[in-house]
């Protein structure tokens, strides 16, 4: 048997390139077996009919620099770094039963003359002390049989551990799925380091006996590298699995959702269960996700601004990635956030007033994390048209349904409270009334003109809904002459169908302008934190000025209760200054950006 010598070379030898030589020299060199110990950088190897998701952490590779490649030799996954030799043979031998015994009791003798107690475990594993640490792997090729050992001796077991743990249940596939078993290093049972016992090694299996492979052996090596090494045969030759998903959703119905995957796209997809059909499931629902990512974020991308509620009576896009994906992972609430909820004098007798004359804020429905603050300032912003909304927009907490009549004192108790509080400046706002003829529009003129004159030097700030776009209405609450008018974009284009129940992002942006034209300040404010962009908040923000107004407030979305929109992310007190920063250079006039800021927070100092 001959020992292979291979040429050095500038290029690091991956992977790949070793299993080039194997079948290289397979190929050409027909006069002898041929043999050689090699290691690499820190790689998982997979055989060749394995599914990647089913054998490796992909992520914990990513994250730790673990390569992976696969062999073109059948087994199992392992884990192999420069703690780990890699044995190759190349044979005639034409029995594999009879190679594999050959070929790993010679290296059980090899350890056995070290003094290690190592013992065959079926046809291809070495156990020291009853742990593996070794085992092998076979192809063959045309006259000749290649094999793998791989022998552990000082291999960090706890990366092996990790990259070889997907961390889920073994899924459905045509390919082959590894059993783990306990393992030890051979490192522990010699006084050799690991270079001095790859020379034993070799010595002992071939003496001096040599295969100098010259630089056109190199030249043709480095072909069959390539393709190894590709992302062809790596990821093409995984086979495909399916996932099952099943959940129970009240008023929908029972799913049983079937995924079919290929290196973790979409190849097919079914919906089995007793939910209610009422569309075409395949071409206006299914058929847009195949192909898509494995992901929540690439599937919810493709059904963006989709009503599955159409297709499928009562669901969801959100029910529908909770079933493929499960919950969305909790963020925890940072440091900046946490707000003193302690309770002051001040703050109890606001309370106490808008309590008296029946009133709505909607510093109380909307949950805003400032309300204490505010009412220990006795401020308030006040909610009239009811307490009922008649959408349902996925990031708000005021109560949706079916309101009651508008209540005729409602103005004048809206009036009487502003003056027992003593505001300079007060804000009103209201819930959306489209039950209404007028949206509530004649509402909103009596509140204003009754606070008015109860309170004539007071000024009056109005966070008006959209009136669904009719100018006129519009114009007719303007002409009441407040200081300052607001109505919130509330968040990006790409997300307002998924964020907002009725609203339209154009439609907002034609009310803000309602509101220049009238000679009114305008005023609006868009939620961060919902999985909105850096060039989206940016775009957002040339949408306003475009629009004509030029008072901008950023806050971070705060999720309510869990049947809300959960956070996407949490933004920094110093990422809401350098909007501000950018807003001001873009035109803005006046910008109150942080974390805990609201459409109507500390307005009066503005």
């Amino acid at each position: 048997m001959k020992y292979i010598i291979i040429p050095e070379r500038e290029k690091a030898f991956q992977l790949p390139f070793f299993f080039a030589v194997e079948e290289y020299v397979a190929r050409t060199y027909k006069d002898d077996d041929y043999f050689m110990v090699w290691r690499v950088e820190p790689t998982v190897m997979l055989g060749r009919n394995q599914l990647i998701e089913n054998e490796v952490n992909i992520e914990y590779c990513k994250q730790n620099g673990v390569h992976i490649y696969r062999r073109k030799s059948g087994g199992g996954c392992i884990y192999s770094d420069l703690g780990c030799m890699q044995f190759s043979y190349i044979s005639f031998a034409e029995n594999v039963n009879t190679a594999f015994v050959e070929y790993m009791q010679g290296i059980a003798n090899v350890l056995r003359s070290l003094d290690i107690d190592a013992s065959l475990s079926g046809r291809n594993d070495i156990l020291v002390e009853g742990k593996k640490v070794a085992g092998s792997a076979f192809y063959k090729l045309k006259g000749r049989s290649v094999l793998h050992n791989s022998l552990l001796f000082s291999t960090q077991l706890e990366h092996l551990s990790n990259a070889l743990t997907p961390g889920k249940e073994k899924l459905q596939s045509k390919g082959v799925a590894s059993v783990s078993q306990r393992v030890t290093n051979v490192g522990n049972f010699t006084d050799l380091d690991i270079e001095p016992f790859m020379a034993y090694v070799r010595k002992y299996m071939c003496g001096d006996e040599v295969l100098e492979l010259t630089a056109d052996d190199m030249r043709e090596i480095e072909k069959i590298e390539i393709e190894l090494g590709s992302d062809d045969f790596v990821y093409g030759k995984n086979p495909k699995y399916t996932e099952v998903r099943q959940k129970r959703f009240a008023d929908v119905g029972t799913f049983q959702a079937h995924i079919e995957l290929k290196n973790n796209v979409i190849q097919n997809i079914n919906l089995i269960g007793d939910y209610f059909l009422s569309g075409d499931l395949d071409r206006e629902f299914l058929d847009l996700v195949r192909g898509s990512e494995f992901t929540r974020e690439a599937v919810g991308e493709r059904l963006q601004g989709v009503e599955l509620g159409n297709i499928i009576r009562n669901f969801t896009v959100a029910q529908f990635l909770r079933l493929l994906f499960g919950r969305e992972p909790h963020l925890m609430k940072p440091e900046w956030l946490k707000i003193d909820l302690k309770s002051k004098k001040s703050q109890g007798e606001t309370a106490g007033i808008l309590a008296r004359h029946h009133l709505n804020t909607i510093c109380t429905s909307g949950l805003c994390p400032n309300r204490n603050e505010c009412w220990a300032a006795r401020t308030a912003t006040l909610m009239i048209g009811g307490e009922i909304c008649t959408r349902k927009c996925r990031f708000c907490n005021t109560l949706s349904g079916r309101p009651k009549p508008l209540n005729e004192a409602e103005p004048q108790n809206v009036a009487a409270s502003i003056k027992a509080l003593n505001l300079r400046y007060a804000v009103l706002t209201s819930v959306d009334r489209d039950d209404l003829p007028d949206y509530g529009a004649d509402h909103w003129v009596k509140t204003v003109e009754a606070v008015q004159k109860e309170n004539p030097d007071i000024k009056i700030e109005l966070l008006i809904p959209d009136f669904m776009g009719k100018a006129e209405l519009i114009q007719k609450v303007l002409a009441t002459k407040p200081h300052v008018c607001g109505h919130n974009m509330e968040t990006v284009r790409r997300l307002t169908p998924s964020v907002r129940s009725v609203a339209q992002y154009d439609r907002s942006l034609e009310v803000l302008a309602e509101i220049v034209r009238c000679g009114v300040e305008a005023k609006t404010g868009f939620m961060l934190g919902l999985g909105e962009t850096h060039e989206e908040i940016l775009e957002t923000m040339d949408d306003i000025l475009a629009a004509g107004c030029k008072r901008l407030t950023l806050g971070q979305y705060l999720q309510p209760t869990s049947k809300h929109l959960p956070v996407a992310a949490y933004i920094t007190p110093e990422q809401f200054a350098e909007y501000k920063r950018i807003a001001l250079e873009k035109g803005f006039k006046h910008v109150v950006s942080g974390p805990l800021v609201r459409s109507s927070y500390h307005a009066a100092e503005s």
